[in-house]
């Protein structure tokens, strides 16, 4: 699938279902939180529909828990990813890798500003992966 773009100004796409940009700022040391305008989604189908639509962003921050599902397994030492109902930022991460991979583009500036530890470390080692054997 062909790369849309609506406009010449570089998008921004923050996904998370509770928190703003600006929220996000108080506690991640980056000004891009402050300093860029952000499109927002809250969900799997939300990020892959603005994807498809718009195209990719030049930056993306994720939030790994979008639903209250995702909240029980935060602190934990594994996440049973195969068990849940609803898809995580993870999710996200892992079809946006696919996508990217599939159309021979670049993955974006990728942050990651979710609270939960784990979900972040897997999110790390998927994009660690990737690099890896790009």
């Amino acid at each position: 699938m062909e790369q849309k773009f609506i406009s010449n100004i570089p998008m921004n796409l923050f996904l998370d279902d509770e928190r703003t940009p600006a929220a996000v700022a108080n506690y991640m040391p980056y000004a891009v939180y402050r300093n860029l305008q952000w499109e927002t989604v809250k969900s799997f189908d939300e990020f892959v529909k603005f994807i498809n639509t718009k195209g990719v962003p030049e930056n993306i921050s994720f939030d790994h828990d979008l639903c209250d599902e995702h909240y029980k397994y935060s602190g934990s030492k594994s996440i049973p990813y195969e068990l849940m109902k609803e898809k995580t930022g993870y999710h996200c991460l892992f079809w946006l890798i696919l996508y990217c991979n599939k159309n021979n583009r670049e993955l974006p500036n990728i942050l990651i500003h979710t609270m939960n530890v784990t979900g972040k470390r897997n999110m790390d080692l998927l994009i660690e992966m990737y690099s890896k054997i790009k």
